[in-house]
């Protein structure tokens, strides 16, 4: 592939990221009840609405779980996979591009669900007293961190279940994600 087209296909995965990012955060939003008139969350719902409103037509109204963020990031992560084979001359089956859009949502989510965890950790020890501009972090954190919680309690003011779920994300996307991407690979030999 010449270095234009290498370019090219660097710009269209930069900026579909960008559109699958802000997807998956609207997703996360939703499902940790994020005030919607906040202005980063407010941005995030214009941003995606037109994206998600024909999804949204097919199935029921939206209530914690925004099913329609979730199908539509993996339908653009299809066609992005789609646009790839066409730019390098390759045919994929539709298990593979199916596998390939289901891993990278996968990996795309725990990733933010990791960085959620570091934000918030480092906030606390940075910001520890409310701040309205912070808290959005702390809100999106709770959900993945209270199943944590409840296994291990703060031990001496100092809570240690950022570790262990950190330790879980990362296990998640090294044997689950990895052992479908495996699979997906051998496909394409």
């Amino acid at each position: 592939m010449s270095p234009a087209g290498q370019g090219g296909l660097f710009l269209l995965q930069f900026l579909s990221g960008l559109v699958i990012f802000a997807l998956l955060l609207r997703f996360f939003m939703r499902a940790a009840y994020i005030d919607w008139r906040h202005p980063v969350v407010n941005f995030i719902a214009k941003v995606t609405n037109p994206l998600c409103a024909p999804i949204n037509q097919l199935l029921p109204k939206p209530n914690r779980w925004d099913w329609s963020a979730l199908i539509t990031a993996a339908l653009i992560q299809v066609i992005l996979v789609l646009i790839i084979g066409w730019l390098t001359e390759r045919q994929f089956g539709i298990p593979v591009i199916v596998i390939s859009a289901v891993t990278e949502i996968m990996n795309q989510l725990l990733d933010m669900m990791f960085w959620l965890i570091i934000i918030q950790v480092i906030l606390s020890w940075v910001s520890p007293t409310y701040n309205p501009n912070t808290a959005i972090f702390f809100k999106l954190a709770e959900p993945i961190l209270k199943p944590f919680q409840r296994l291990i309690p703060p031990m001496g003011g100092l809570d240690l279940s950022p570790i262990a779920a950190i330790v879980a994300i990362k296990l998640t996307q090294i044997i689950v994600v990895g052992s479908i991407a495996q699979y997906g690979q051998r496909l394409v030999s």
